[in-house]
């Protein structure tokens, strides 16, 4: 720090010469002596300087502490978005399963109701065919005969009134 002043003094010295012998003097070496200081002063600076350091020392630190906390939120962070990511396929996986049983289920309901269709159609055709020939086979002389065939087989009548 002293030595940084050497050289201010050395140009100052060098322009008022300058400027009073208009150049005629020329400073080749310029010799400034170390003060001396007291003791005090000298055990104060050096505490002073001390506590500079480890004031120093004191801001490394928590910068160093801030960037360990950054880092340990950045991965944090990034642990949660990779959780993320994977809970996000996990439930699209869910979301394709349920889907394909859904579909199957629909697809089974309408091979069901196929069936029961078909099952219903032949019942119908069967009940036509029944009405058709029953329409052919109960003809009013046919009625009439087993009316008479009946009646005579049954001996007994009774009226009432």
């Amino acid at each position: 720090m002293f030595l940084d002043i050497v050289d201010h003094v050395k140009k100052n010295v060098e322009k008022s010469i300058s400027r009073l012998g208009q150049n005629g003097i020329e400073i080749l070496n310029l010799v400034i002596p170390k003060p001396e200081i007291p003791a005090d002063i000298a055990k104060n600076y050096k505490q002073v300087k001390v506590q500079w350091t480890e004031q120093l020392v004191a801001t490394q630190q928590q910068k160093t502490e801030r960037i360990k906390k950054e880092t340990q939120l950045i991965k944090a962070v990034a642990d949660a978005e990779r959780q993320k990511a994977v809970l996000e396929i996990t439930i699209q996986e869910r979301i394709i399963e349920k889907e394909g049983a859904k579909n199957v289920s629909i697809i089974n309901n309408e091979i069901k109701k196929e069936a029961e269709n078909n099952e219903a159609d032949i019942f119908k055709y069967k009940l036509e065919k029944e009405a058709e020939a029953n329409n052919a086979l109960y003809t009013e002389k046919y009625i009439k005969l087993n009316l008479a065939k009946s009646l005579s087989n049954n001996t007994k009548f009774y009226f009432s009134g």
